[in-house]
């Protein structure tokens, strides 16, 4: 899914820098239409690679609580390299 969202994002980079292209060509008397049509291609693209991305994350967060769930962190106190004020709760800050 990473690939994805990494090809949406070099796609929708070309097609800004054509537009980009397209646009500075219209100020020197170049065809509107032509600028109009790559500038409604990179919102579509551009709209499709945030909606693809965030699909993405929502995929990873539920692949991470999956995980966590089934391998439970070791608790803090099993961890002699912690300092003794985690381990100590009734020590005040």
């Amino acid at each position: 899914m990473g690939k994805v969202t990494i090809a949406c994002l070099a796609i929708s980079t070309v097609t800004l820098l054509v537009t980009f292209g397209q646009g500075i060509a219209v100020l020197h008397g170049g065809n509107v239409g032509a600028h109009l049509g790559w500038a409604m291609a990179t919102l579509v693209i551009v709209v499709a690679a945030n909606v693809i991305a965030m699909i993405h994350a929502a995929q990873s967060d539920r692949i991470i609580r999956a995980l966590r769930a089934r391998f439970p962190a070791p608790h803090d106190d099993a961890d002699p390299s912690l300092p003794s004020d985690r381990l100590n709760p009734d020590r005040a800050l």
